[in-house]
């Protein structure tokens, strides 16, 4: 396991710890996969699956909270904005490190030194912030 749920903090907004929730499950089963993985093409089939699910529930997430901000007219939107789309860009790079160089571990490297920490803090600074303005809307 990467993440243990309770690594990452609860917000104001219900909807938002749920889709942390999923992407935490996600991340964890890539993790998982990742740490068996047995250099074979079967295994590295099931990492790349796992990886695009993983990539597919973060781009959800963002879009989801993006959306939110917007309607409610968030006032710090450009900057957790600029987080998403720089954490996004890392994730598709990856992406084609994981599928062109079928380097597995740079994905597992990613995933423990820098999407770990960075979620958790994403989530105890910006999402925390969010929230808390978005509690008067929703």
């Amino acid at each position: 396991m990467l993440i243990n749920t309770g690594e990452i903090p609860k917000v104001a907004v219900n909807q938002m710890n749920e889709v942390h929730d999923v992407e935490i499950d996600i991340v964890n089963k890539l993790f998982e996969k990742i740490s068996q993985y047995d250099e074979s093409e079967d295994s590295f089939k099931e990492i790349v699956k796992l990886f695009d699910e993983f990539l597919n529930d973060v781009i959800n997430h963002f879009r989801f909270e993006q959306e939110l901000m917007e309607k409610y007219n968030f006032f710090a939107y450009p900057m957790h904005r600029g987080e998403h789309d720089r954490v996004l860009y890392e994730i598709k790079s990856l992406e084609k490190v994981l599928k062109e160089k079928k380097d597995v571990k740079a994905v597992k490297d990613y995933l423990l030194y820098t999407f770990k920490p960075w979620i958790i803090n994403h989530v105890q600074t910006m999402d925390t912030v969010t929230a808390m303005y978005l509690l008067n809307f929703i």
